[in-house]
This record gives structure tokens, C-alpha cells and sequence, in this order.
């Protein structure tokens, strides 16, 4: 047939809650430990230490996520002459029900981290707080949102060894509704709170984003002087994504529907204390503590990628390629704190300055909102690596894939989800005033070098292999027909970014603190227990942003081999047993985590204590096939 349609129509729910377990038995918590003011679950308040010490209690962080996805797609492909063109489209529709409490918690937090008296648990001994937090209990909100896209694509043969492939793509994100208009936003500066669906304002509280045009271009070429052995192909193209925000992010989660408390003390204000528990920051007629606002422009990242490929055929079934790609995004949606005070006169020291929450922008508008959790489009990323592969296809009994990249990744934010097992910076700008300066650098998924090898091995023993083909029915059984497959991985370390728990800029910055750097970080010898060198580093002075960058040196490399073996034990002609045994980590080596890095607390800073790689594992399945 010369013309083809495909239609597909999809559904998908899920669901997902995590709710509080008081498993102790504790009950009523924080009134057995003398905190006052009520609480809506049993268990404890988490109560952070400092010094290394282990959190008590918990903030009993619950979620209700009832996802559904309607899927519609529609794909047209004519074949005509030497174009083969393709046209479609796609219609997703997206309904999120959610309760969430805040990532502060139904019980809340307390936190002693060293801001007074230089150490965190000495600050929880005389009572000097550091920040208090706590969420609330609301109900069940729902967002609703499309995401349209429609192509037109053409792959046009130029010439037998020569195709051209040009498309152009348009998205479209609809801005994301509640569906009983159960959400507020708030004007930057002026800090008018704007409710949706009312006094003119749309239901989403953010403007929609027309622009998503995405063309490609591409081509693949066999220079006829190979005789069909060597291949180039490039191609260039634009991807867009609306990254969908955490539940903490979400406008629902503003006043009147929802509050959320999140108050910092440092030298300016003095600390806090534990023994009004959160009675002197709940409030519940206005908003304040800790707000969600949306940039009015936010709009989808968008992504340049491109590529160069040479491929060529060393033998019948061996072929190696290298590979530039590249890539640049701009507009990452990351999470933002408008709100961060601002420094005090550079005439006075700034442990003289006015207390924090004076000196944030809206706080003429908004006296007692603190923090923002805005959502906003102004990240950046961009990726260059060198790849190259060799593949062989199953020849005397050995296939493999073995692929190396060299590579580079820089970003100025680490996105809402980050990654586990990294010591990455925050979320958060070190500086909301100065987003480049502070963040910008190495990302936490930069792997400079990363090597993978992937194969089985027909071990050539036993009936229908090289060696031993006549061998009796008993002897194949136990030492013929056995195959080997083995994935092997070797690659450099994820950056570390160095940081301290001190505030010293006073100005409560929402991304952390970092030291100064001042020597070089890698120590002479580097060691599980000195994997950084602590006299690189020095506080930076009060009212000053540290200068530490961000991926100062790596976390130790990742080293790992898998190694399966199996065999057929033939029943019938077309019935067999398939034995299997795995090995995970199969040498039981340890690949190490990131050390402590946090500045403040030389007791633990360097120190490796854990490893990212899981212990050996074996495995054995049998299973049988008719």
C-alpha cells in the first residue's frame, strides 16, 4: 500500500499515596515533649540536630496523586515517488488530583544548624533556632490541562545514496486549570493576590504559549567511493516540554484554601525558639509564610539539538561509529524565591542590618509572607560529547556493543526533581539576584568519561557448537550449550558542589550557602576519609555570597559488572527449560557515594560513609517454554 493511517487511542491511571503511620504509638507527640499548639497527626515534630546528629520525629510529608491520561493520536503515512511523507497528530488530556501538605509537613519541622553558636547541636542545647516550619491539612484540589501537537514530515530520497528529511512540528501546552477555580497567584512587587476566574483574571493565572514551532532537519549519506561501507548522517532540531512542577509548587496551595509557615532567624532578627512550638507563625486570615506564585509569562523550555555521525562497516557484521552531539535549552522551568531580602546598606555591618524579613521586597505589601515558591523559565543547559561505538553482530558465537563517551554537561539549575546520589547545588539560586553568577556550571549528571560494554558469548561447547559436537546426551546436559551475557560500566564521578549550613550573607538565600574557595579542593592524597581538602575553603565574609563554584571536584567514579549465565535443556523439538543465573555486581565492588560536604561541620566533611552500588546479588530462574 502507498498509504497508511494509524489511529490509537490510550488511557492510563495512576495512583499514588503515601500517608502517616504513627508506628510507635506515640500519639500526641509534641505535647508529651512540651511543644505547644495542637496537631492534626499523631507522631513527633522533626526536630534537626546539627553536628551530624540524626533528625527526631518526623514532618509526616503525605500525598494523595490520582493521575488520569487520555491519549488520541492520529498518524498518516503516503508513499509517493521518492518522498515518503508523514502527517498527524496528538491530543493529550491530562487530569491531576492531588492533596498535599506542603514540604514542610502535617507535623512540621525544627531545625538547630550552628547559625548562633557556630555548632548545631550546641544551638539545640541553649534553644537557638534556626528556622521553624509546618504545612497544613486541606482538601483534595484538581488540575486539567491539554497538550496538543500536530507534524508534517518528509523523507525525500535526492539520490539512491543520499535522503533528505525535513519536518516541522507544533505543540501546544494549555496553562493548567483547577477545576473549580480553587487556585491564587500573586503580582511580584505590588503583592495583590489574584484568584482565578475572577475580576478579569484567567483561570490559569499565567498566559498561554503559542510559539511552539519545532523543525528538524536531517540527512544520511553514502559516499558511493566506500562502496556502501561508510555512512554520514546529521541532523538538527528543536524539542519543546512544559515540565509539570512538584505538588509543593502548585497555586492551590495558597491562602485562603491552604497555609504554609516557613520562618528563618539569624543575628539580625535573633533566634527563635522551640517552646512556642507554631503558634507565633501560624496564620491563617491573610496570607503569609511561605507563598506560591507563577511567573504571568512562564512558558515551555525549548531545546536545539544537533548531530554528526560517521559510520563505517569494518566487516560483514562489525561496523564502528563517532558521533559530535550537542545540544542547548533554554527557558528550563526552575524554581524561584522572589522574595529573598535584600542586603543592608554597605555602610553598616551587616550583622547590624534589619531583620531579614524587613528587608524582602513585599514585605511593605505582605508583612508576614516570607519565602516563594515561584515557578519561573529562566534556566539554561547546554551538552557537547564526543561518542563512539563498535557493534558486532552474533559471529562465531559473540555479539557485543561497545560504546565510550567524552562529554561535558553545564546548567545554572538543578531542576525540581534533581537526582539522588549526587551532591548537587540546590534547586534554589544561591542568589535570585544574580542567577548566573552563582549557579551557573558543571550539572550534576556530568560524566566526563563513561565506557559500557554489552555482549553475550555462546560458550562453543556441546552439541551443535564447534567443540564437542558429538559428545554423549549426559556430558551436553551438564557441560554443553551454555551462554554467557555481561554488562560491564565504568565512568568518572558526578561533580560535588562544596556548601555550609552558616548564613552569612544574611539575606536567606532559598538555594543554601557556599565557602569561599581559596586552595585547591583535591588534597594530595585522596582518601575515603579525605576526599576533600578542608583548608581549600574559608567562610566568606559576613553580608558576601561564598565563591565556591558549583561541581568544585567530582565524587568518586562508578564501576560495576553484571554477569548472567544460561542454558536450554531440550525437551521436545519445540519445548525446552531455560536455566538462568544472574549475578549482579558480580566482583561485589564498591562504587562510593558523595563524602560529607558541608563546611560547617568538619567532622564530617571529606568523609565517605556509604556507597551508590548494592552488594552482590544472585539470582537463578528457571523457566520452560512450549
Amino acid at each position: 500500500p502507498t498509504i497508511i493511517n494509524e489511529a490509537r487511542v490510550g488511557f492510563n491511571r495512576a495512583v499514588f499515596i503515601t500517608d502517616a503511620l504513627d508506628w510507635g504509638g506515640l500519639g500526641a507527640g509534641n505535647a508529651k515533649f512540651g511543644i505547644p499548639g495542637g496537631q492534626v497527626v499523631d507522631g513527633l515534630a522533626s526536630i534537626a540536630l546539627g553536628s551530624g546528629l540524626s533528625a527526631i520525629g518526623s514532618r509526616v510529608v503525605t500525598e494523595d496523586n490520582v493521575t488520569n491520561t487520555f491519549h488520541y493520536g492520529d498518524n498518516l503515512t503516503i508513499l509517493s515517488g521518492r518522498h515518503t511523507f508523514k502527517m498527524g497528530g496528538q491530543w493529550q488530556r491530562y487530569q491531576q488530583n492531588r492533596f498535599y501538605p506542603g514540604n514542610n509537613g502535617l507535623l512540621g519541622g525544627f531545625t538547630y544548624n550552628g547559625q548562633f553558636s557556630g555548632q548545631g547541636f550546641s544551638d539545640f542545647l541553649l534553644d537557638l533556632l534556626q528556622n521553624k516550619s509546618i504545612g497544613s491539612k486541606s482538601g483534595t484540589w484538581g488540575h486539567r490541562q491539554n497538550r496538543v501537537g500536530i507534524f508534517f514530515q518528509d523523507d525525500f530520497k535526492v539520490r539512491r545514496n543520499f535522503t533528505l528529511n525535513l519536518g516541522m512540528r507544533w505543540e501546544y501546552t494549555s496553562p493548567v486549570v483547577e477545576v473549580k477555580d480553587r487556585q491564587s497567584n500573586f503580582e511580584l512587587f505590588t503583592g495583590r493576590q489574584l484568584f482565578a476566574g475572577r475580576d478579569g483574571n484567567s483561570r490559569a493565572l499565567y498566559k498561554p504559549f503559542y510559539k511552539g514551532f519545532e523543525p528538524r532537519i536531517g540527512f544520511a549519506w553514502t559516499p558511493e567511493a566506500f562502496d556502501g561501507k561508510f555512512v554520514v548522517r546529521a541532523g538538527y532540531g528543536i524539542t519543546q516540554f512544559m515540565e509539570g512542577t512538584g505538588s509543593n509548587l502548585r497555586l492551590p496551595l495558597n491562602p485562603p484554601l491552604f497555609s504554609e509557615a516557613d520562618l528563618t532567624y539569624d543575628q539580625t532578627s535573633g533566634a527563635g525558639t522551640i517552646t512556642r512550638g507554631f503558634t507565633d507563625v501560624i496564620v491563617r486570615d491573610q496570607p503569609s509564610g511561605l507563598i506560591r506564585v507563577w511567573d504571568p509569562n512562564l512558558r515551555p523550555q525549548f531545546t536545539q539539538q544537533w548531530n554528526l555521525t560517521l559510520e563505517y562497516q569494518l566487516a560483514s557484521s562489525t561496523s564502528f561509529s563517532v558521533a559530535y552531539v550537542g545540544n542547548k535549552a533554554t527557558h528550563l522551568v526552575a524554581p524561584t524565591d522572589w522574595n529573598q531580602p535584600l542586603p543592608g546598606p554597605s555602610s553598616t555591618a551587616p550583622a547590624q542590618w534589619a531583620s531579614i524579613q524587613t528587608r524582602r521586597p513585599l514585605f511593605a505589601a505582605r508583612p508576614l509572607v516570607t519565602q516563594i515558591s515561584g515557578t519561573a523559565s529562566w534556566g539554561i543547559s547546554n551538552y557537547n560529547a564526543l561518542q563512539a561505538s563498535l557493534r558486532q553482530r552474533m559471529t562465531k558465537g559473540l555479539d557485543f556493543t561497545l560504546s565510550y563517551t567524552f562529554s561535558k554537561a553545564m546548567t545554572d539549575n538543578l531542576g525540581y526533581y534533581g537526582s539522588g546520589g549526587v551532591a548537587a547545588q540546590s534547586a534554589y539560586s544561591y542568589n535570585q539576584y544574580d542567577l548566573r553568577k552563582y549557579n551557573y556550571g558543571l550539572a550534576f549528571f556530568d560524566t566526563t568519561h563513561n565506557f559500557v560494554w554489552s555482549g553475550t558469548y555462546e560458550i562453543p561447547l556441546g552439541k551443535g557448537r564447534s567443540v564437542g559436537s558429538d559428545m554423549n546426551a549426559l556430558a551436553n546436559a551438564i557441560f554443553g550449550g551454555w551462554d554467557l551475557n555481561s554488562i560491564i560500566q565504568l565512568r568518572s564521578g558526578f561533580p560535588l558542589t562544596v556548601t555550609t549550613s552558616l548564613d552569612r550573607t544574611f539575606q536567606n538565600p532559598r538555594g543554601g550557602q557556599k565557602p569561599n574557595l581559596v586552595g585547591n579542593p583535591k588534597p594530595a592524597s585522596q582518601t575515603l576519609t579525605s576526599w576533600i581538602n578542608p583548608g581549600a575553603f574559608a567562610p566568606a565574609p559576613d553580608g558576601v555570597f561564598g565563591n565556591s563554584p558549583v561541581g568544585v571536584l567530582r565524587a568518586p567514579g562508578f564501576a560495576n559488572w553484571d554477569l548472567g549465565i544460561s542454558k536450554k535443556f531440550n525437551v521436545t523439538e519445540s519445548n525446552y527449560l531455560l536455566f538462568r543465573a544472574e549475578f549482579f555486581n558480580f566482583t561485589n565492588h564498591p562504587s562510593f557515594a558523595p563524602p560529607g560536604r558541608n563546611f560547617n561541620d568538619l567532622t564530617t566533611f571529606g568523609l565517605i560513609t556509604g556507597t551508590v552500588s548494592p552488594a552482590r546479588t544472585i539470582q537463578f530462574a528457571l523457566k520452560y517454554h512450549f
